[in-house]
């Protein structure tokens, strides 16, 4: 999350320019397809409605920084 920049707009337990990771969690917790939907968003550089830069990282970065933001409780 570090290398690729994700913590520069997000922090674990609070608000930064985007929402906290545990947030987000909360917000995909008990939904199937969570990880796809974020990894989505990450490559196509929107999240709902809103902009969100594209992550510059590959498809095993990107499943494991949904995976990571997912495990935040």
């Amino acid at each position: 999350m570090k290398a690729k920049g994700g913590l520069g707009c997000h922090e674990v337990d609070k608000k930064k320019v985007g929402p906290a990771f545990k947030d987000v969690a909360a917000k995909y917790q008990g939904k199937k397809d969570a990880e796809g939907n974020i990894v989505k968003a990450l490559k196509d550089g929107k999240v709902g409605d809103k902009a969100h830069p594209k992550a510059t990282a590959s498809d095993a970065e990107l499943k494991a920084a949904a995976q990571y933001v997912l495990s935040q409780k």
